[in-house]
């Protein structure tokens, strides 16, 4: 995460140095800080407005606090602490020196790069989908990396509870990033497990070849390619990992793995095919 120049004034939270400024959403503002007492770096997210201001804003902001904080895994980010910096509401959550996946996957992977960081995401979903959530934006720009390499994601701005999302299904907006968003969403349908597993399909893709698979002039185009586009083929040297992205891309949900579980069942098949390859070849 690389400092962003900004002539706002930094905002005065106890515990905490602020060091530069991080970027911006819709809602926040990012800040990179010092923690007092240990010197360790965190980034604080810092609400733009004060909860009299506008309270379902706030009550969104708590809301992805206690998702992240739910599920707690070692491949969701982690959040170190909460407060107020004056009337603005603040998260404290772990700083990743070394940015986002978006960066590496600009170029392809090597496979079992790949493979790992899809066996750390899967594991990642497993742990959101048992507390019965579901993340509804997953990218590259929302998955994480540390400084030993392993992803944690991040941003559960767009997370909501499955149920929920059951009991309001014709009340629901399109959610999602164009490039990852799964067909049955683009037909109304309400998001469910099976819709993180098919935008971690699309990220997996994108780790394997450097491109998304599907790219078009206007989003209209775009979202008839999800609905309609065969799932991508990959390069023979690729393919033995086309299972995997063939049971994450199906259009029909129910074509899919079924869970993370499954997901995570696969890849360990596909672990073992390789080992067992290379003990043959002794």
């Amino acid at each position: 995460m690389k400092a962003v120049e900004t002539n706002m004034q930094a905002p005065q939270v106890d515990g905490y140095r602020i060091l530069s400024h991080l970027g911006e959403g819709g809602t926040s503002h990012v800040w990179l800080a010092e923690r007092d007492g240990d010197r360790h770096n965190v980034v604080l997210k810092v609400l733009k407005t004060t909860p009299a201001e506008d309270i379902d804003r706030f009550q969104s902001f708590r809301q992805e606090n206690a998702y992240i904080v739910e599920s707690r895994h070692s491949s969701v980010v982690e959040i170190l602490g909460n407060g107020f910096a004056g009337d603005y509401p603040y998260l404290a959550m772990e700083y990743f020196a070394r940015g986002s996946l978006r960066d590496a996957v600009q170029t392809a992977l090597s496979p079992r790069q790949a493979l790992a960081v899809l066996a750390q995401l899967a594991g990642a979903l497993v742990q959101i989908h048992v507390h019965g959530l579901v993340h509804r934006d997953l990218k590259p720009e929302n998955v994480l990396v540390r400084d030993d390499g392993s992803m944690a994601i991040a941003d559960f701005g767009m997370a909501a509870r499955l149920d929920a999302l059951r009991a309001d299904a014709r009340k629901q907006k399109v959610s999602g990033s164009p490039h990852y968003i799964a067909p049955e969403l683009i037909l109304g349908e309400p998001a469910s497990a099976l819709t993180d597993i098919y935008s971690l399909g699309i990220v997996y893709f994108q780790m394997l070849t450097g491109k998304k698979p599907f790219t078009a002039a206007t989003m209209r185009e775009l979202a008839q390619l999800h609905l309609s586009a065969p799932i991508p083929r990959l390069d023979a040297s690729l393919a033995d990992y086309q299972s995997l992205l063939d049971g994450m891309l199906a259009k029909n949900p129910q074509e899919r793995f079924q869970s993370a579980e499954d997901l995570l069942d696969a890849v360990d098949a596909v672990w073992t095919m390789l080992a067992v390859r290379v003990a043959q070849m002794r």
